[in-house]
């Protein structure tokens, strides 16, 4: 931070002149955002991995996630049902009938043996 800067002779190192932060992508040379304040109604939902998995609740999947922080886990496949999924975490019971809690901040990606709904 400057500072020495000075505007109009008020001493204020805390303001920045002509820089907002709402929206910043708005001053992008060819933006073109929605102006009318109102969703758009032509583009699809995203598909996100809980919305996903909770739409093939049943179905069995092998799931492959990376732990960095471990040196004995540091890849690990979970292969189970699907029991539930919520917002961060994936419910699985495996084939010795043990239900596994898995957070999915450390998926990598999934694999289902059956065709899948999305």
């Amino acid at each position: 931070m400057n500072q020495n800067y000075t505007n109009n002779g008020v001493s204020n190192p805390s303001y920045i002149p002509d820089q907002s932060t709402y929206p910043p992508y708005m001053n992008i040379p060819g933006y073109t955002g929605n102006t009318n304040n109102t969703p758009s109604t032509t583009q699809p939902d995203p598909q996100y991995a809980e919305n996903l998995f909770a739409l093939n609740r049943g179905k069995k999947v092998t799931v492959f996630f990376s732990y960095p922080d471990s040196i004995a886990w540091r890849d690990k496949a979970f292969t189970g049902t699907i029991l539930a999924s919520g917002r961060d975490y994936l419910l699985l019971k495996d084939e010795e009938n043990k239900t596994i809690l898995l957070w999915l901040v450390y998926i990598n990606y999934a694999t289902f043996e059956d065709e899948i709904s999305f």
